[in-house]
């Protein structure tokens, strides 16, 4: 039977009529979805731009800027901004008003430790806020599975902010929700300005999502490219790559249900193995569930755990977050070695709100040094996550193939053995192709 390809066409009506759209840095919301906010303006719909930070911690851009090698807070406060005025800049190009981008204004360089080390709420509480104001029947963000720390950051926090708001009532019912791709090693391939090119997701992370398109006629493209040049402080350094997402499409995961997956399972992100998650799993064991961390290499020692108040040291820990009327649940935990796996794979027993509750569970891995995030991989299951799937709002059971992905997808809570993979993948291609042939390959099904 032919495989189902693994590259749908996104029908925008889909969406709904209130969309937002949340960015990690000023300049994310055009690389992520320029496109399509052009093109949902033309048609009627105004969507609103939630820019998380102010892209105050790019330090390269800020030397380069005032030519000074030693930066002050002065210097940042300026840069920030320099970017808030370029993307209302772009936005502008693209028709959107500027009473429909809001910015939050937390600085980068702090927001990771803040949401997960320290376990403040107050980011996850200033951007539901924002949600419940709005109600948005669609909601993209950055994607998991992104390099960038402050990136995947920002999908834990906005995932907590939406399963917190529906569990509130401030929220009607959980939006569609798809995830953007920005960092990922090569990514997109070839890098460079290519507007006659298809966008096309990294070949390790096929199978671990529903990929969505969204075509861009040259209009589209042209308007985008023009949005992106009003990032001027980004241009001198990361020119090139900005231009990279100037393509014939648009591309955007609709993340399954799973309850392991992979983390930068491809090439490496960094150059030390024990800083470096490749995998992470849920193990709903009783009495109290786990979640398994697998790392590249062995993990740093000694210490592998420091003292919490202790600002040195590598540490390896999972954030929790279980929403819940009138406040949700928040926990940081340590990850420490088992006799019972390998040495690359670290655990951390969940508390017990998490293994004895059906409902969503955030639950995101990460590797600190000190006060800095080094890697982040959030991981969400539960009947909420579930209901956000895009998937849930068309009929897949009628059509080629659909009704075997019907099948294979997990129902919430429905626990996997952890010795079996935890969703169907496609039958492998040929390791001997090169890898942009098994790409096509596997994208135009079989």
């Amino acid at each position: 039977a032919k495989a189902e390809p693994l590259l749908h066409a996104l029908l925008p009506e889909i969406l709904g009529e209130r969309v937002v759209v949340i960015a990690p840095h000023p300049d994310d919301e055009t690389l992520q979805a320029g496109g399509l906010i052009a093109w949902l303006v033309q048609r009627g719909i105004l969507p609103h731009v939630f820019v998380v930070t102010d892209g105050d911690g790019y330090d390269a851009a800020i030397k380069w800027l005032y030519h000074e090698w030693h930066i002050t807070e002065a210097h940042r406060h300026a840069f920030a901004l320099r970017r808030r005025q370029e993307t209302l800049a772009a936005m502008s190009l693209l028709n959107v008003p500027a009473d429909h981008v809001h910015f939050l204004g937390f600085s980068e360089r702090t927001l990771p430790a803040r949401w997960l080390l320290k376990g403040d709420p107050t980011p996850m509480r200033v951007l539901k806020e924002g949600l419940a104001n709005l109600k948005p029947t669609a909601v993209i963000l950055p994607s998991r599975y992104d390099d960038h720390p402050v990136h995947a950051a920002v999908c834990s926090l906005s995932w907590a902010a939406l399963v917190q708001g529906v569990a509130e009532g401030a929220l009607p019912q959980m939006p569609v929700v798809l995830e953007a791709l920005i960092h990922y090693g090569e990514f997109p391939r070839p890098q460079g300005f290519h507007p006659d090119l298809q966008l096309l997701p990294p070949l390790d992370l096929l199978t671990v999502a529903r990929w969505w398109c969204f075509p861009l006629p040259r209009e589209l493209r042209e308007r985008k490219r023009q949005a992106l040049l009003q990032y001027r402080t980004q241009l001198p350094l990361s020119g090139r790559f900005l231009k990279s997402f100037v393509r014939t499409n648009e591309l955007f995961a609709e993340p399954l249900a799973l309850w392991r997956q992979p983390d930068r399972i491809g090439e490496p992100r960094s150059l030390l193995p024990f800083a470096d998650l490749t995998e992470v799993t849920l193990v709903p064991l009783q009495p109290h569930w786990q979640l398994q961390m697998r790392l590249r290499g062995k993990p740093h020692s000694p210490p592998l755990v420091p003292r919490p108040s202790s600002r040195e040291g590598f540490r390896y820990g999972v954030h929790w977050f279980v929403p819940a009327e009138p406040h949700p649940f928040l926990a940081v935990t340590d990850c420490v070695p088992s006799a019972t796996t390998e040495d690359s794979v670290l655990v951390s027993a969940a508390p017990e709100v998490v293994s004895r509750r059906e409902q969503a569970v955030i639950a995101t891995a990460f590797v600190a040094h000190g006060e800095k995030i080094l890697d982040i991989a959030p991981l969400t299951v539960g009947r909420e996550i579930r209901q956000a799937e895009l998937s849930q709002r068309r009929d897949f059971g009628r059509g080629t193939g659909d009704e075997e992905v019907a099948r294979n997808r997990q129902s919430a809570f429905q626990p996997v053995s952890p010795s079996r993979p935890s969703s169907r993948a496609p039958r492998p291609v040929k390791a001997s192709l090169h890898p942009e042939k098994q790409r096509a390959q596997v994208l135009g099904g079989r």
